[in-house]
């Protein structure tokens, strides 16, 4: 799903893990590992690729995203951090949706490999940059285990003298063969609606697609389960240290009004996100706190 992007090879970091670029010269990270694929931007620590040996891609990524270091890149896994939506009134005005750790570069950090996976790690800590949106100091890391499963670790750690807030999603976009095909279960059984003035409802035992969605599921189960019988597959999506599970598809109109996205793209993908969305995660100096997803 990435071959459109045309990358050259920049210098190797592992066995399995090459530095490339595109005619741009946005860098990413690939992995080309007997067990699996996967391909990160270092704009956002952004995965754009997760496929595991002899399986179809799980990771969707628009054929029209844009790379170019500074908007959010359509599909994948972006990191909605330190807000998740519209900032609080409070933070100020004019500041980015969904934070801005998603349009931040971050520093690559370790890479380890075996037979059996590829772990990888990124950084993004605070600066004069982030701090004119945000007053705090941290360290955010991402650690991905690459391997026939795909986890994704999200570690905020307060760096600064005074306690911290944040909400995030890793909001990731799944690949489906076509929504009348897909059906997710054990997302919980109420959720707020965003596209009907975030009322509060009760949820069907199953959800499947046929218009757009923008839910907020708010007593999620650990295990979202999506079958997909196009692909003759089920997905399990089992997160830690979050309090929602969002569902997303923004269906005919919502893919029409992207520059970013297919007409049509809204038939290949589905968002389920692991994510703080209810009450902020309070994070006292020197501690930290997990968000993570598994795909399986």
């Amino acid at each position: 799903m990435i071959d459109h992007l045309n990358l050259t090879s920049k210098r190797d970091l592992s066995p399995s893990v090459q530095l490339m670029s595109d005619e741009k010269g946005v860098e990413f990270v690939k992995v080309q590992h007997p067990k699996a694929q996967a391909c990160f931007t270092l704009h956002g620590a952004h995965l754009i690729h997760f496929q595991a040996q002899d399986q179809a891609p799980a990771i969707w990524l628009s054929k029209t995203a844009i790379f170019d270091n500074k908007k959010a890149i359509r599909g994948g896994v972006p990191i909605c951090w330190p807000w998740f939506g519209a900032p609080a009134p409070s933070l100020g005005e004019g500041l980015p949706s969904h934070g801005f750790a998603r349009n931040s570069l971050w520093q690559l950090g370790d890479i380890k490999e075996d037979e059996q996976q590829v772990v990888i790690s990124f950084t993004l800590t605070d600066s004069p940059a982030t701090h004119s949106l945000w007053p705090h100091q941290f360290e955010l890391t991402l650690t991905a285990i690459i391997s026939d499963t795909l986890q994704l670790s999200l570690i905020t750690k307060n760096t600064g003298s005074q306690p911290l807030q944040y909400l995030a999603a890793l909001h990731t976009y799944l690949n489906i063969s076509a929504p009348e095909q897909v059906e997710v279960t054990g997302l919980g059984p109420t959720y707020i609606d965003s596209l009907d003035n975030k009322a509060i409802k009760n949820a069907a035992a199953n959800l499947t697609l046929s218009g757009p969605v923008d839910s907020l599921y708010i007593e999620p189960t650990n295990i979202v389960k999506l079958a997909d019988s196009g692909l003759a597959r089920e997905l399990n999506i089992t997160s830690q240290g979050h309090d929602t599970i969002v569902a997303w598809t923004p269906w005919v109109e919502g893919a029409k009004s992207m520059g970013d996205m297919p007409d049509d793209g809204y038939q290949t993908m589905v968002c389920l996100e692991a994510a703080i969305t209810g009450n902020a995660v309070t994070v006292a100096p020197g501690e930290s706190h997990l968000l993570s997803t598994t795909i399986s």
